[in-house]
């Protein structure tokens, strides 16, 4: 699987020479008739971790406030200021659409032609996956109509809200599961080629559990789904380990996508620690600091979220991040499904049992920058200690306050999108270029938005504007407009 890795990882991860941007892919690599799905999936399955995991990943990072511009170079300054146009993630979208999703249609229709039932359910529960991550960051995209080029020669998709997709994505993920279950020979077997799982089928089951919680859980103050998630509960068959794709190098062009770019191709110079994390993780003494940050030449120090401009610390002092060149790039880890467990059994079973998923997650978290001694920090008269208070908003808020700390560096684009649906941590509401409370974040100092406002989502992409006249006009907010599930 390794050497088949590599072949195919350097089919999809083409490296731009630009900076700000991982792709310049206009359509897959992937696509030719004969190609049989037990070769595409790989490319595909990289096709969607280098995607999310490299410019995706590098815009949560940002957003969600685990680090800010270095004052020495500039590079994402449009970034840290809240000026990202419609044209900065074109090749992104054109990758994720021609790639991933492209690829992954291909084996939906060519399994289920062929009875290889297996396939179809990795493929649907890929796109399930990618279409919510997409749907989350722009929120309205291509989706009923959506990969109808080749087939229906619809080259002009109609746009849907993120609202009108999600019941649509549940429904796709159950149809596979009954194709898969009713299948008396789940057809060819995809192990040594599923980068995810080997082609384990139990873990694809527990995923797509997994996939669907996420789904019901982002609704939960735009549209509760309490019966769907208590019955997912009392089933209890989620995802057994970190759901990565590992398989990077310690070669150019092969490893870790962000690292690839940001360390390799750029030299380090941009990302420092901000403050709105450090400051906390120094607070509270907590040890996921050295996984989450390497000090700088005095220790670990920060800057204040978009205060690029302020040279008062040399870059050489400030912390940089910790993701090395073979590090995986996660889709979901145990943490985030202990803090989703967690937090629907404060909505929706009065809270009794979110204490253990709560210290369950801690513990995940720690062991995944390979640290111990989680018990300490939650444990009695420790800093995480559970404090049932029956109050629901105020039990969630210990929860979402110690996820957004464990998706930190994992998945930085999970991280933005549950502050902006749980309003945790909470921005502080100081005037601009003045310093949030420990616990809250810092509306940048370099914001070019109105007053109290932060992004919420992304434009869209000028590619598309330029190729389907059915694209939508700009949201009227601009960066700012929530998407549909953003009501607390």
């Amino acid at each position: 699987m390794k050497n088949i890795f590599k072949v195919l990882f350097i089919s999809v991860i083409l490296i731009s020479s630009g900076c700000n941007e991982f792709f310049d892919i206009n359509e897959s690599p992937n696509n030719p008739a004969d190609v049989t799905i037990d070769l595409i999936l790989p490319a595909a399955q990289t096709s969607v971790a280098v995607t999310f995991g490299g410019s995706y990943h590098n815009l949560g990072g940002f957003w969600a406030q685990y680090y800010t511009q270095s004052p020495d170079a500039g590079q994402y300054e449009n970034i840290g200021e809240y000026n990202v146009l419609p044209d900065f993630f074109d090749r992104e979208w054109s990758e994720i659409w021609a790639g991933g999703l492209n690829d992954f249609q291909i084996i939906r229709e060519k399994a289920m032609a062929d009875g290889d039932y297996s396939y179809n359910l990795i493929a649907t529960l890929m796109q399930a996956y990618t279409y919510q991550m997409l749907a989350d960051l722009y929120d309205d995209i291509p989706f009923g109509e959506a990969l109808q080029g080749a087939t229906a020669g619809n080259l002009n998709p109609d746009w849907e809200n993120g609202a009108d997709i999600y019941p649509q994505l549940i429904t796709m993920i159950d149809e596979a599961i009954t194709a898969y279950d009713d299948a008396k020979d789940p057809g060819m077997d995809p192990a040594g080629r599923d980068l995810l799982f080997d082609g384990d089928m139990g873990e694809w089951m527990r995923f797509a559990n997994t996939l669907k919680l996420k789904i019901y859980m982002r609704q939960a103050y735009a549209n509760p789904q309490a019966a769907a998630v208590t019955a997912l509960l009392t089933e209890d068959n989620f995802i057994s380990g970190n759901v990565m794709i590992t398989q990077f190098g310690a070669e150019q062009g092969k490893r870790n996508p962000w690292y690839e770019i940001q360390v390799d191709r750029l030299g380090d110079v941009n990302q420092r620690a901000s403050n709105s994390m450090l400051k906390y993780l120094s607070k509270t003494e907590d040890a996921r600091i050295d996984g989450i940050y390497n000090p700088g030449s005095s220790g670990h120090k920060a800057k204040e979220q978009g205060d690029f401009a302020n040279r008062d610390i040399p870059s050489g002092e400030l912390s940089t991040i910790n993701i090395g060149e073979t590090d995986p790039v996660v889709l979901m880890s145990l943490a985030e499904v202990d803090f989703l467990v967690a937090e629907a059994d404060v909505r929706y079973n009065g809270g009794a049992n979110a204490q253990a998923s709560y210290e369950s997650g801690i513990e995940n978290s720690f062991a995944m920058h390979g640290l111990g001694g989680a018990s300490t920090m939650y444990g009695s008269g420790g800093p995480y200690e559970w404090s049932s208070t029956g109050n629901v908003e105020a039990d969630i808020e210990q929860i979402m306050m110690q996820k957004w700390i464990a998706l930190a560096n994992f998945q930085n684009l999970e991280a933005f999108f549950e502050i902006n649906r749980t309003h945790v941590p909470a921005f502080s509401t100081n005037a601009k270029g003045t310093p949030g409370d420990t616990a809250q974040l810092t509306i940048s100092y370099a914001s070019v938005l109105s007053p109290g406002t932060t992004p919420k989502r992304l434009f869209v992409p000028d590619v598309e504007i330029a190729r389907n006249t059915k694209a939508p006009s700009q949201p009227a907010g601009g960066l700012a407009q929530k998407v549909w599930w953003d009501k607390k």
